[in-house]
């Protein structure tokens, strides 16, 4: 499992494959607008239920964003 918690004044985005239920690091950023922006792209460009999906971590570990940014049910 990748690690949730960014690097400290970092903001983290990772990606889950809802296929096969992996998860991977796709970056850190200097703000939250960053990733929030990196992970809204990537998640408006889902074109089906079982395409990875991309949620951004503070660097607490704590989640603070995902796919229902963009409209979308949020996905588990």
């Amino acid at each position: 499992m990748t690690e949730q918690k960014a690097p400290k004044g970092k903001t983290r985005v990772i990606g889950v494959d809802l296929f096969d239920h992996e998860d991977y690091h796709v970056g850190d950023y200097d703000t939250p607008e960053e990733a929030f922006k990196v992970a809204d792209n990537h998640n408006k460009a889902r074109s089906g239920s079982m395409d990875d999906v991309y949620y951004v971590y503070n660097d607490h570990g704590v989640y603070i964003r995902g796919n229902e940014a963009v409209g979308q049910e949020v996905s588990p």
